[in-house]
């Protein structure tokens, strides 16, 4: 039994192992596309092998953010300790281990400030239910043009606020999509993570005086549109049962739970 680094060696047992739950481990498929086994201060892989060298569990460190994703008989003592023992603490992590029902009772060095449980879904293209265009609003994906106004309508989003480098992260290597309305940004949506055949989307705000009106509705469609014309499927999480009826309204389809943690 080992905890090591992973390489560019190891990609094919990594991609096999996160692919067995996709939409739990777009976040770690993500990073490898657009980043790979770097081993950097941004970015770092860990995997735990058996005796008879096959790959258990895959740990992933993105900045202070932690993912993890392993089958039941793996080493989980010892890539708890990987978070305890790095030299910069903790802020996030991604609690969906699958072989586990938690990976906190192994993260003994952390006290968890909030825990969600947020439902999990999809959306095939055939489910897909588009909303009806307006004329009250212009949307459109937003290019690098229209950061100065995005970082201002990000910047006070309450749970989904964004720094100015966090809006212009999507614009680059993802997407970002926007609605606007008398000239004046009233909704958004955008992919956090996006791999050859998913996309995460995240992000999807409404400014107060706006809600109620559809208007995030319609940008998570036109989003949506975006991805499943170029095959991607789209995945979400949400919390509030407003968002749910917003998704499911659009064809996502439940497929499980997705835990947070906060430390």
């Amino acid at each position: 039994m080992m905890v090591r680094p992973l390489f560019e060696g190891d990609r094919s047992q990594v991609i096999r192992l996160l692919e067995q739950s996709p939409e739990h481990n777009l976040y770690m498929l993500g990073n490898l596309t657009s980043i790979g086994f770097s081993q950097s201060d941004l970015c770092q892989y860990w995997g735990d092998f058996s005796e008879q060298g096959r790959l258990r569990a895959v740990l992933n460190r993105y900045m202070v953010g932690w993912s993890i994703y392993g089958e039941s008989d793996a080493d989980w003592k010892a890539l708890g300790e990987m978070v305890d023992d790095y030299p910069t603490p903790a802020r996030r992590l991604q609690d969906n281990p699958i072989g586990i029902p938690s990976f906190l009772p192994y993260v003994v060095q952390y006290t968890p400030s909030k825990l969600s449980v947020q439902t999990l879904m999809s959306l095939e293209s055939y489910s897909f239910k588009p909303a009806k265009e307006r004329e009250d609003i212009t949307i459109r994906r937003a290019t690098m043009a229209d950061l100065p106004a995005l970082v201002d309508f990000y910047a006070d989003a309450e749970q989904m606020s964004r720094t100015a480098a966090g809006v212009e992260e999507p614009i680059q290597r993802t997407r970002l999509w926007f609605a606007e309305r008398n000239g004046q940004i009233c909704s958004a949506a955008l992919t956090n993570a996006e791999v050859e055949q998913m996309a995460m989307i995240g992000g999807v705000y409404s400014v107060p005086e706006r809600r109620g009106c559809g208007y995030s509705q319609a940008v998570c469609s036109a989003l949506c549109a975006d991805l499943l014309a170029e095959g991607k499927r789209p995945v979400l999480y949400w919390e509030t049962p407003a968002a749910g009826a917003v998704y499911r309204h659009l064809g996502f389809d439940e497929v499980g739970d997705w835990r947070s943690v906060r430390f």
